[in-house]
Parts: C-alpha cells; structure tokens; sequence
C-alpha cells in the first residue's frame, strides 16, 4: 500500500512526502495525517497553474521557502511531494530519489490495482445532468458543456475515471454558484450515481 513507502520514507528522516491524486484522494505518513486537506490545496493550485499554462509539460517543481521547502514529482494523474526543512538542501539528491522511489512504487501498486475498465453510455450523461439540474436550474446546460470540454471528456467512451473526474468539476464549479456546500452535496449525489 502508498502508506507504507510513504511511511518508510519519513522514517528515514527525509522529511514529510505525500501523494495527491487528480479526484482529491490524498496519501501521507502517520505525520502528515493532520496536514492532508493542505496537501490537496497544494496539489490544486499545482494542477490548475499547470493547466493554464496549456501544453506545458512539467514533471518536477521545487518551491523553496525560508524554513520549509517542497519537491514535487508531477505525473497525469497525481503530484507526489515531499516537504522538507530548507537547512536539508545540502541532501537534496537524497529527497529527490526518495519522491522517484515513491512514484515507483505507487505506479507499481496502481498496475496491481488496476481492474478492467467499465464503460459507460452516452446517456449516462443526461442522468447526470438531470441531478446538476436540481441544483443549477438556467446554468446546467453552460457548466455542464463547459466542464464536459475542461475535462476533455469524450461522450462516445465514457470510462468510471473520466466521469469521477467530470462529477468532481462539476461539483466545483456548482460550488461557485451555488455554494460549497450544496457543490460537495451535488458531487456525492452524482458519484452515488457510479455505485
């Protein structure tokens, strides 16, 4: 499991890594259980810049700060970083092989996991926007088509992670008008649509 080589990581004094998937799910050592929601803030702000800047391909970002500092391994589908103490520099190599081990073991235990992938109908998105419907009423059509083309989802193969990925923006944006908490209310009742 992450938890473990996250573990294994902070134990050898390295400072504090963690792992942040695209949907939200967040990973850390028994330190940073405490600090997960600022891992997720982290790891938002990273993919949005990324994502203004277009087709930017970044792996890799180091953020030095006075007293603390952080690395980040950036893939498609997640961000692993560690945060360190900035006198730690010095073993910079040392943390940055530390983030290559754990994105090594995390790509290695994500093919494990890995199960067959079920589609989903066209339809399946009018479902969806019937829920966003109840919240959104004059908006749905607008956030609905313009979060369907920000998430590049194709309609003709719909697969469980491009519509998590789609409920989430939609969420998100719902949110902006409607509030966050009738947004986080819209996303859970659209993700128990994929139960």
């Amino acid at each position: 499991m992450d938890e473990n080589i996250l573990n294994v990581i902070e134990d050898r004094g390295l400072g504090l890594p963690f792992i942040v998937k695209k949907d939200g799910t967040t990973l850390t050592s028994r330190t940073g259980e405490n600090m997960k929601q600022k891992f997720a803030q982290t790891a938002t702000v990273v993919f949005e810049t990324i994502s203004a800047l277009g087709n930017v391909k970044i792996e890799n970002l180091e953020i030095i700060g006075n007293n603390q500092s952080i690395l980040c391994d950036i893939s498609e589908d997640d961000l692993i970083g560690h945060i360190y103490a900035t006198a730690q520099t010095p073993i910079l190599e040392n943390i940055y092989n530390a983030v290559k081990e754990i994105r090594a073991r995390h790509e290695a235990i994500a093919l494990e996991e890995e199960k067959p992938k079920e589609k989903y109908p066209p339809d399946f998105l009018d479902q969806l926007k019937a829920i966003v419907q109840e919240y959104l009423g004059d908006f749905t059509e607008r956030i609905f088509q313009n979060q369907l083309k920000a998430q590049r989802i194709k309609v003709d193969s719909l697969y469980e992670e491009d519509i998590r990925r789609f409920i989430f923006a939609l969420g998100k944006a719902a949110g902006m008008i409607v509030g966050p908490t009738k947004g986080k209310d819209l996303t859970n009742k659209l993700l128990a649509k994929l139960k």
